[in-house]
């Protein structure tokens, strides 16, 4: 527990040095962005893609074949990077090959997290899909108890989740 608190200084010490070092180091006549992105460049190469509370995490799931494709490491830095690799991994999974047009963008569904867990559960009847829903939270346990809530009704529910890391 205490080093993880003493990387987590660390980390913030570091930022801290450089954004100083950064905003002293520019010129007057640069545009006001500049240093904002020199400095989530050198942090996030100090951090395994994002820092552990700003991480996304996303789910791009299957109907027909009822299999999902979720972020993959070093994806985790932004909505849209994640997103775009929970889709990608959805499509090439051999799980779903025969239908890979079928995955589902996170986005259309809003099945993305930031610093948090996000669920999927789906309802079957008679081997059918009913339905499915998504569940956030920050642990996987929560988040899959949300989804599956949304899913209420006769038939078998199942779930599957997907969490950032949590620590840098």
């Amino acid at each position: 527990m205490r080093s993880a608190l003493f990387v987590r200084a660390l980390l913030a010490l570091a930022a801290a040095f450089v954004l100083g070092g950064t905003l002293l180091t520019v010129p007057a006549t640069s545009a006001p962005t500049a240093p904002a992105e020199r400095v989530s460049t050198r942090v996030s190469a100090l951090a395994p893609g994002c820092l552990p509370s700003r991480c996304w995490t996303a789910i791009a799931f299957n109907p027909e074949t009822l299999r999902s494709g979720w972020t993959q490491s070093s994806a985790w830095g932004s909505k849209t990077r994640a997103m775009t690799s929970a889709h990608n991994h959805c499509r090439v999974r051999t799980v779903n090959e025969g239908h890979a047009r079928a995955c589902i963008w996170p986005g259309k569904r809003r099945v993305f997290n930031q610093g948090g867990c996000v669920a999927v559960a789906w309802r079957l009847r008679n081997g059918r899909l009913i339905e499915w829903a998504k569940g956030k939270a920050f642990g996987p346990i929560v988040a899959q108890r949300r989804a599956r809530a949304a899913v209420r009704g006769e038939g078998t529910i199942d779930s599957g989740y997907s969490c950032p890391p949590r620590k840098g």
